[in-house]
């Protein structure tokens, strides 16, 4: 008895061939391993399945593999100058960014600070990323004033 032979060809979701083969009519079909698609800057993927149920032959027929898509989360961080977490977020890939509200940082005896901005401009998420808070010094003047025993100013020195 003669069997007709039928070509079976499995594809990715853009067409390309991952396997194809020559089956006898009535064979069972052997998907092979399940491909993998790459991730974008958006998405992972993974694997949901053939488009229809891998049966026997019967004819010829092409398998589309299908993939559910999961949304990358990128953690966004804001740091002060010394390292220490300000807010941390979860975005998506172009996510407008929302920075918190300024940060300050204490004086010293040698200068005040005033907050300069972050050290890269923020823009809509492309990933992880970490953004560190800069400050400008600016010196403390000091004002030393030597008196006379009666309390009048002799000298003034800044």
């Amino acid at each position: 008895m003669w069997l007709a032979k039928y070509k079976i060809t499995f594809v990715t979701d853009n067409g390309e061939i991952i396997s194809s083969g020559t089956y006898d009519s009535g064979s069972t079909i052997t998907a092979p391993t399940n491909p993998t698609k790459t991730a974008d800057k958006t998405y992972t993927y993974v694997f949901a399945g053939w488009d229809q149920k891998v049966t026997v032959v019967g004819g010829n027929k092409t398998y589309t593999a299908s993939f559910t898509p999961v949304y990358i989360e990128y953690t966004v961080t804001f740091k002060d100058q010394n390292g220490n977490t300000l807010s941390t977020n979860t975005y998506h890939y172009g996510d407008e960014v929302t920075a918190p509200s300024n940060p300050t940082k204490a004086a010293d005896s040698t200068y005040t600070y005033a907050f300069a901005g972050w050290n890269k401009e923020v823009v809509a998420c492309d990933g992880d990323e970490t953004y560190t808070a800069t400050f400008t010094p600016t010196y403390i003047e000091y004002t030393v004033e030597f008196k006379d025993f009666g309390g009048e100013i002799i000298s003034s020195n800044t």
